[in-house]
């Protein structure tokens, strides 16, 4: 009885994460892509790992980008964790360790674990005055609602 109850409580997000699981991307990415047009942060960023992988459409980077800056903008920890690891590497935007450390510096601040050690790696890259810079920048990331980070 309990577990039917617990299932009375999965909506359409969790139903999407089953389907990614069971392999059925293409359910999940139709789910996803539908939920994260209305603004879900949590379904922005799956949708961007689907489109990183090519899993239920082909890939395309720049999709994955676009949906990953969406989630990020909207507070999601991972996706802000895994677009300042996106500007640390350089892919699917230019190459830049300022704003890689912002976004990492937002997702350490919120508890992710993985941030904080990827934003370890990127200050070392940083001299003093550009470490003072990316934490300017994550202040005004912070404070002017992520547009300067973008």
């Amino acid at each position: 009885m309990l577990c039917t109850a617990i299932s009375a409580w999965s909506g359409p997000f969790e139903e999407g994460l089953t389907a990614r699981d069971r392999g059925d991307f293409s359910t999940a990415f139709s789910t996803f892509k539908q939920l994260a047009t209305s603004g879900d942060a949590r379904s922005q960023f799956q949708l961007s790992l689907l489109y990183s992988g090519g899993q239920g459409a082909e890939v395309d980077h720049k999709q994955a980008i676009y949906w990953l800056r969406q989630a990020a903008t909207r507070g999601n920890t991972q996706a802000q964790s895994n677009l300042g690891v996106a500007f640390n590497r350089g892919r699917g935007v230019p190459q830049n360790s300022l704003k890689a450390y912002a976004w990492l510096s937002m997702a350490n601040a919120s508890g992710d674990r993985m941030a904080s050690t990827n934003l370890d790696v990127v200050a070392r890259k940083l001299t003093p005055l550009q470490l003072e810079q990316a934490k300017g920048l994550a202040r005004n990331c912070r404070q002017g609602n992520y547009i300067p980070c973008l």
